[in-house]
Order: C-alpha cells, then structure tokens, then sequence
C-alpha cells in the first residue's frame, strides 16, 4: 500500500459556480467541418473562389492571400515569443493527477481514494448526408439534454463529463463519444430508470425501424477505489479532472473544485503510487525527472 504523508496539494480554487459539463457538448462548427472531406470543402472554397473571380477579377485573389498572409505571420509570432499563444491557455503547467476531495474540500494523503464509475456513450450516424440525415438531430438532442438533466440532479451522483469524435475509423461522419463519470453504478442506473432518460429511450425504440443509419452503444466500467489513477502533464482540464465536486467552505458556503493535485513528488509520482499500491518510489532508478523543481 502506499505511504501516508503530507495530505495532497490542490493545483485549483474552489468556485461557488458548477462547473458545466455541458460546455464539453459538441459545436455546431465542429460537427459541420466533420460531415464533409477535406477535399470537398476544398471543393466549395475553389467554386466560391471561381464566382468572386467572375465579379471583380483578379482582385477575386486579395482576400485569400491575406487571410493565408496573416495567418502565417501569426504563426511565426507566435513560435518565437513575440505574440501570446492562445493554444495555452487554460494549461496546466504542472504533473498532476485526480484525488476525489472529502465533504469539506480535503484531499488526505491516500491515492485513487474512492469508487469511481465511467460511462462512455456515443453515436455514429451513416447517412451518406451525415448530421443532415434523418432523426440525427433529434437523436443529438436527446444527449444534449441527458446531461444537462444529469448536472441538474444531485441524486444521480454526476461528476462531470467530455466530449470526443472519433477519427480513427473515417475521414468523415465520425463516431461522437461523451465519457461521464459518476460516484454510483446506482446513481447511474437510477438516472438510466429515470423519466429524464426515458424519454429518449422511448423515442429510439418507437423510431428504430426507420432510423437503420444511426448507431448508438455505451460502455460502463466501475472501477473501485484503488483500481484507477491518471496523470496529465502541461495539460488542460480534460477527462476525469474536468470533474467537478461539491465542497463546503470554512465558512459552510457550497463550493466545487475539480480533484486536481500536485503529482510532481511524494507517493503521485508513479502509476502504482497513484493506485495506493506502492510508496511510489519505483522510478528512482530512472535518476532524477524534471517536474520535482517545476514552479
């Protein structure tokens, strides 16, 4: 088992607003530059390009040049220092990991410290018009308010959740994955039993026969408390550290904090360390890393 020591370092603040999984929800942008190849929107910028040329000649050039001009010089700004990177923004500069904080905001000193159960769910449309094709909408529609019912109901032990598309299968049309994370396999059945899920559940068995292009699965994984960890370096808050966890202040005043710890020494460091099965001190044989004297 791993060693107690010095209870483990928050990397945020609590805040009194929840942090909203929602925001991880798919954009309209992003679902439309996924629903064409790259070499048809190549296709619509040249035919856009050729009817401008039509109308005021070669002045058709001037926009394109520009915009490709700019974008190389802000490239270059930014590479070498003179510009801020946006791309940074919100990063981590830090080897962190997830402890799940107690009632009051504490993280002690024990690692992978309670259950914690991870739903993946998703869906994948083969229409060849992609999310134009029959009921995707409302099939987004019903995801889009799972888990905005999920944040809204304490009593489905919600944690939080991302959103991800799929590339590696296809060019286009790819599978939409958003992974949730809960306290409860019962909090999640509960929710799964719920008129708030039922709705949608309905809908896709009343629709089924008239909707063979679209596809939808989930996965769920329990894994109890000293069976996970995770770490992330010089990263943002993504996956299990987009979570978020109700806390009380010193004053009693409710509060959330994502469950992110400093992991660059002590019992974090290494993968069994962070499972609470260890001390942490396999890697000393490697030397010396470069995250203990990170600021």
């Amino acid at each position: 088992m791993g060693a107690r020591g010095k209870e483990f370092v928050s990397l945020v603040q609590p805040t009194e607003k929840k942090p909203r999984a929602a925001d991880n929800s798919y954009s309209d942008i992003t679902l439309l530059k996924d629903n064409f190849l790259l070499s048809t929107w190549l296709c619509f910028g040249a035919v856009g390009q050729g009817i401008l040329f039509l109308v005021v000649g070669r002045l058709a050039l001037v926009p394109a040049v520009a915009l490709l001009l700019y974008r190389s010089l802000d490239a270059y700004a930014q590479a070498i220092g003179w510009k801020h990177n946006p791309y940074m923004d919100g990063i981590l500069m830090k080897k962190h990991s997830v402890v799940f904080p107690d009632e009051v905001g504490k993280f002690g000193s024990k690692a992978s410290n309670k259950d914690v159960v991870v739903l993946l769910i998703g869906a994948r449309c083969n229409h060849p018009l992609g999310i134009f094709g029959p009921n995707f909408k409302e099939l987004g529609d019903y995801f889009d308010g799972m888990i905005k019912d999920l944040e809204t109901h304490e009593e489905f032990d919600f944690l939080g959740s991302t959103a991800w598309v799929n590339h590696s299968d296809r060019a286009t049309n790819n599978e939409l994955l958003t992974v949730c994370y809960f306290r409860t396999v019962e909090g999640l059945h509960a929710f799964a039993h719920s008129k708030y899920h039922r709705g949608g559940w309905d809908w896709w068995n009343k629709e089924y026969n008239n909707m063979p292009h679209l596809s939808i699965y989930h996965e769920t994984y329990h894994a109890p408390a000293g069976n996970w960890e995770s770490i992330y370096v010089n990263s943002h808050i993504s996956g299990i550290n987009r979570t978020s966890h109700k806390v009380l202040d010193d004053e009693g005043r409710e509060m959330y904090i994502h469950p992110i710890v400093d992991a660059s020494k002590g019992v974090l460091k290494t993968s069994a360390g962070r499972m609470d099965r260890s001390q942490g001190l396999e890697h000393e044989k490697y030397g010396a890393d470069p995250y203990q004297n990170q600021l």
